[in-house]
């Protein structure tokens, strides 16, 4: 399965970007792959449909990865809003910065499965980032590496002869950047951050940083959350000295029933008499929220049973209103006698 399908896909890379190098950065992004494709119905109709939505989205990636940012709105509806409640207008804004701040990042889709029901359609798929940022960070002096992984879904709609694009949801995201020593820890997966990928509303969670170092580095780190919203709210947390393997934060999930986003920033420092910073690591992973209804008593939900066939009472003919209209005038004269 992979993130939005290859080519096309709405990633929430930005708001990591955004965060860490304090650039209004999402993105959207159109993956692709070729790859396995599965049609719930094999009649030449159905193939030919599937064979229009592979163009489409092989031609999304290409788009994509050329940064041609009006070939790749073509293919979306206009009304297009994703799993984060972001229309296409936020989502054009989000990924053009992305393209600024990362000239040279591409997206490669890595397998796709395709479903169709009439005119409409469903894209799975997994889809890999990678890019190198345009500027550098004074405090290393190196560019930025980044590396991220989504897996989702789109949804395609059929507007007369062609497909188009009408939502997406990720179902799973994490962004890595790494800058300096930092940018081969995270490379080897020695720096990681876990977090749940699904939660419920105002439901407590753990965030999670552990670290696999040398014994040279000196890690400082924080960890925050925000959440998916456009324009970005950003957090803030306070830097702490990490001297064990790990760091953890306890948070509490919205009561809005908004995405978030966990980012952890750490600093790589070496040297006993007069530290030096020696890298840089921004992690961020996507957090789903479950909305919740009201508390209700399972008892008030059925407070009378369901009218049907099965327990309907029938109604009353004519004969029998009359037989009963005549028992209720004899029970009441007899009542009168005595």
């Amino acid at each position: 399965m992979k993130s939005f399908c290859f080519k096309f896909t709405i990633i929430i890379i930005v708001f990591a970007l955004s965060f860490v190098c304090k650039i209004p950065v999402f993105s959207i992004e159109l993956q692709s792959a070729a790859s396995s494709i599965s049609v719930d119905t094999k009649d030449i109709n159905s193939l030919t449909e599937v064979q229009q939505i592979e163009k489409l989205l092989d031609d999304l990636e290409k788009d994509w990865n050329d940064h041609n940012i009006e070939k790749v709105t073509r293919v979306y509806a206009d009304d297009f809003v994703n799993g984060d409640g972001l229309n296409l207008e936020a989502v054009t804004n989000l990924t053009t910065e992305l393209w600024e701040a990362y000239p040279d990042i591409m997206t490669i889709g890595q397998e796709r499965t395709i479903r169709i029901d009439g005119d409409y359609a469903t894209v799975y798929s997994s889809d890999i980032y990678s890019g190198t940022s345009k500027n550098a960070r004074e405090e290393v002096g190196t560019k930025g590496t980044l590396r991220a992984v989504a897996n989702g879904e789109v949804f395609l709609k059929k507007y007369g002869p062609k497909w188009k694009i009408v939502s997406d949801k990720t179902i799973y995201e994490t962004v890595s950047i790494g800058y300096g020593v930092g940018a081969d820890l995270v490379e080897e997966n020695k720096i990681k951050l876990s977090a749940p990928e699904q939660v419920v509303s105002d439901r407590l969670y753990t965030a999670t940083l552990d670290f696999h170092i040398s014994e040279d580095l000196k890690p400082v780190a924080s960890i925050s959350k925000e959440l998916l919203i456009y324009p970005q709210v950003t957090a803030e947390d306070k830097f702490r000295l990490v001297d064990s393997s790990n760091l953890e934060r306890l948070f509490k999930a919205n009561m809005i029933s908004k995405n978030e986003l966990i980012t952890a920033t750490v600093g790589l420092t070496g040297g006993a008499i007069q530290p030096t910073l020696l890298g840089l690591v921004f992690l961020s992973k996507r957090v789903n929220v479950i909305p919740v209804s009201n508390e209700t008593d399972d008892i008030s939900i059925i407070k009378e049973p369901a009218k049907s066939a099965l327990n309907h009472k029938p109604e009353k003919t004519s004969e029998s209103t009359k037989e009963e209209q005549t028992n209720n005038k004899e029970d009441v004269q007899k009542e009168t006698e005595d």
